[in-house]
């Protein structure tokens, strides 16, 4: 792996620990920056000094809006430009202050959440990353005001968030002076007020003498000829947000707002999600947080069979690992806003990871408070329910977990299994590549007897760490194990082979998590010390452990025989179209609802921009 792409989760697929780059824990925002840690103090506080007054969460959800009086409030605050540069009249926040801001709104309302991260971590942050001096002078000042939103304009009705595959098309008009795009978006939030959206669409260019579609990211604006608002999504959940489906008609788009390059738009789209699923992923972790909160309150009110819920094993067990993960999940936040923010490192696939164990994370604790209040959790006006309802969306939202788990372990497996190659080449040419196979045989001596070269941290590390250290580095060789016997096993087929991809997947998002964890605790150890951090070690050895035997799960069945049973019943249901046992106990002949769409919402007028 050359310097300039290091990753750490990455090099765990093939059994390398780059410890460097994760131990020691990173500076706080107080130790690092305190004048920007004194900013982003103030914007929390102004911001929830607004709650109860303009900030009414559960009018927000009746209504399916937020008020353009909260829109305007927020630009005056500065909390539209906490990703601008200060030289466009931002504040130009580092990316551990723009995480902690973004939770803050996010555990106030999610729906809030999604407007500010779309015109912040996507839209704006899209413009201000790849814009050009003029771009950014003509958008950004506006922006950070709050005089309008920005959109970020990706998603399709076919291809998802697949910025490679998207359909939406652009071609140079006869005069040269416009891009004319033609294709739809989908659940594009802020589509219908936004006054600046970042779009793409694929364009015709040279690759080795031949014209081939490779997509462009575009500047558009709603008052360009050919954009149209078709409609808005009512939702289960986030309703004060709104996600609008797209159409453009020979959009006319001048040439001087293509973003980027022609043919780049694809690193412009990742790069935006990579912020994107970091500010979600801080949000799902402040509000577990928030969620723990009311979990342990409500346990110690509500009083069952003649004592309060809280003294029951049950919810001491579910309060417990609730705190646990929400502690390993903040433990990656820090990691990885330092990760994103450091030279020569591609943190796209721990900003996965952080995503899924996060958006997870949340449900599970929305989840169990509904349970834990009951009939009150299920009902209105109790919070509960809206928290369930709000927080099901971001297992979706920046990339569905199911293709980010394919994402991360497809991605960690290309390292081992280039060597492979490399392996196979050689062995039809032993005697040209004699270096390489005895490399390789005494390599693969070495991991069958355990010595020598094994994964190891090198950094010292406290003795009560010792035990998860140890119990790390050995998930650390088995997932090098485990990736090359999938490697030789499946080789091109490893890509069809989900289930297992999965669980290769599982693996190193436990291992990440793991290792931002030791990394943490370490660093609070040596700056406490053991007496004063009993707590802190009870987290930490709780969601070790527990991570631990998740991962020993997701090793024990990474080649499981009922995968096989699983792919068979599929095909039977698929064939049937749906059950297919024929002494059914409930045997009914079943009716499926035809109920007619319920209709969209109309969609306002968009804003102008002069």
């Amino acid at each position: 792996m050359s310097s300039a792409t290091r990753s750490f989760t990455r090099s765990l697929f093939a059994g390398e620990i780059h410890d460097d780059l994760i131990f020691p824990y990173p500076d706080s925002l107080e130790q690092r920056d305190p004048e920007e840690a004194t900013v982003v103090a103030r914007l929390i506080r102004d911001l929830n000094a607004l709650v109860g007054d303009l900030i009414t969460p559960a009018q927000f959800d009746e209504d399916e809006a937020i008020p353009d009086e909260v829109i305007k409030a927020f630009g005056r605050l500065g909390l539209l430009g906490i990703s601008i540069p200060k030289e466009y009249g931002g504040l130009g926040l580092s990316t551990a202050g723009y995480a902690r801001v973004f939770a803050a709104v996010a555990t106030v309302d999610p729906s809030l959440a999604v407007l500010v991260g779309v015109h912040c971590g996507l839209g704006g942050k899209a413009i201000a990353l790849y814009g050009n001096d003029e771009q950014k002078a003509r958008y950004l000042p506006m922006l950070a005001r709050g005089e309008t939103l920005a959109a970020y304009a990706l998603t399709e009705p076919e291809t998802g968030s697949d910025a490679q595959h998207i359909v939406t098309s652009a071609r140079l008009n006869e005069a040269g002076t416009h891009w004319l795009l033609t294709g739809r978006k989908y659940w594009i939030g802020n589509g219908h007020r936004a006054g600046v959206l970042a779009t793409f669409a694929q364009t015709p260019v040279l690759r080795d003498g031949k014209t081939v579609m490779r997509p462009t990211a575009f500047i558009i604006r709603p008052d360009m000829p050919g954009f149209h608002v078709e409609r808005t999504f009512r939702k289960l959940g986030i309703k004060g947000s709104t996600q609008a489906e797209l159409r453009f008609d020979n959009l006319e788009v001048p040439i001087d707002h293509v973003l980027g390059e022609v043919g780049k738009g694809f690193k412009v789209a990742v790069h935006a999600l990579n912020a994107g699923r970091l500010s979600l992923a801080a949000g799902c972790t402040l509000g577990t947080r928030a969620i723990i909160g009311q979990f342990v309150q409500y346990g110690e009110e509500r009083v069952q069979f003649g004592k309060p819920l809280a003294d029951f094993e049950i919810t001491q067990r579910k309060m417990a690992d609730l705190a646990a993960d929400q502690y390993a999940a903040d433990s990656m936040i820090g990691m990885l806003t330092s990760l994103m923010s450091r030279d020569g490192v591609d943190a796209s696939l721990e900003a996965a990871c952080v995503k899924v164990f996060a958006s997870e994370m949340v449900w599970r604790a929305s989840d169990e408070m509904v349970q834990l209040a009951g009939g009150r959790g299920f009902s209105k006006p109790w919070p509960y329910e809206r928290q369930l309802r709000d927080a099901r969306i971001n297992r979706i939202f920046e990339g569905a977990n199911e293709i980010l788990r394919l994402f991360i372990a497809l991605n960690g497996v290309q390292g081992p299994a280039e060597t492979l190659k490399e392996l196979g080449d050689a062995m039809k040419a032993p005697m040209k590549h004699m270096g390489l196979l005895s490399e390789f045989v005494v390599g693969k001596v070495r991991s069958a007897l355990r010595v020598g070269d094994e994964p190891s941290v090198d950094t010292p590390m406290h003795s009560r760490l010792q035990p998860h250290r140890k119990y790390f580095e050995k998930h650390v060789a088995e997932l090098r194990d485990a990736t090359d016997a999938a490697i030789m096993a499946h080789k091109k087929q490893l890509i069809d082979r989900q289930m297992l991809v999965e669980r290769l997947s599982n693996m190193a998002i436990e291992l990440f998590a793991r290792a931002c964890v030791l990394s943490r605790t370490q660093r609070l150890l040596r700056e406490r010390g053991q007496d004063a951090m009993e707590r802190e070690l009870n987290l930490c050895d709780l969601f070790c452990v527990q991570s631990g035997r998740r991962f020993k799960e997701n090793r024990e069945n990474l080649h499981s025989p009922q995968d096989a049973t699983r792919r068979a019943i599929a095909a039977d249901l698929r064939a049937a179209g749906g059950g297919f046992v024929t002494d059914s106990v409930l045997e009914v002949p079943l009716t499926m609802s035809r109920e007619p769409v319920v209709p969209m919402k109309l969609a306002p007028e968009p804003v102008e921009v002069g």
